[in-house]
């Protein structure tokens, strides 16, 4: 809780009447996603990477008002890098644009393709995420999974990755990268192509030219979908 008091109390000394939506609870708080200014926060995205010492976690934080998602910041304190973004004026790492990488044209845009993905924490979300994990790995150039997927999402739109795919985020993982993603030049959607606002906790971002192939992907290796666990909470 330490860094989420940290980053609410900077928020919301500078923009009192704002609202304020944050991983780490309480429990028993009400969620203001019906706030017409929100800030929404991710501490530490990839904790279990932080507690082990791995060096592949970061701070998220999105802001969204009654026309949408405005601003996104993802820190990775390990590399100081730091993604942000303002809707209409291009994304950024340490201050200089980043763009999406499109590797190559017709298949060889898949066999030159790196895509990023992790597990849901529940037991079911991880048998279904590891089988569409396995599916689009054996079509295309590789799949590294981070253990931050604010990270993955970021890795999208600089151009690191060519797609990253969640079967199981909240909120907090993809607000603070949305907006650097879509000012990138990424595609994002919900896991069957609709919009990523109103999500069941499925996601995929890709430079644009894979998001086709892998929602058949995706389809082909879950042909049942069922509403991954634990949900996602809609935005609109």
């Amino acid at each position: 809780m330490v860094v989420q008091d940290a980053i609410r109390e900077a928020i919301l000394s500078a923009c009192p009447e704002d609202a304020f939506l944050g991983e780490e609870g309480p429990q028993d708080e009400v969620l203001p996603v019906a706030a017409e200014r929100l800030w929404i926060v991710d501490p530490i995205d990839g904790s279990s990477n932080y507690l082990r010492g791995l060096p592949c976690f970061a701070i998220s934080i999105g802001y969204r008002d009654a026309n949408g998602f405005r601003v996104g910041v993802v820190l990775d304190p390990s590399r100081d890098e730091l993604f942000s973004a303002r809707f209409a004026d291009g994304a950024r790492l340490n201050g200089e644009r980043i763009y999406v990488h499109v590797a190559g044209e017709g298949e060889e845009a898949y066999e030159s393709s790196l895509i990023g993905t992790d597990l849901p924490s529940d037991t079911e979300g991880r048998l279904r995420a590891s089988r569409a994990a396995t599916y689009v790995a054996s079509r295309m150039l590789g799949l590294v999974m981070l253990g931050s997927p604010a990270l993955g999402l970021c890795y999208v739109a600089a151009g690191r990755l060519h797609a990253y795919f969640h079967l199981g985020l909240q909120l907090w993982d993809i607000a603070g990268a949305a907006v650097i993603l879509q000012e990138a030049g990424a595609t994002l959607t919900n896991g069957s192509g609709g919009s990523w606002l109103y999500s069941d906790g499925s996601y995929l971002a890709t430079n644009g030219r894979l998001h086709g192939g892998m929602l058949r992907l995706l389809r082909a290796a879950l042909p049942d979908p069922k509403t991954p666990s634990p949900p996602g909470r809609g935005l609109g």
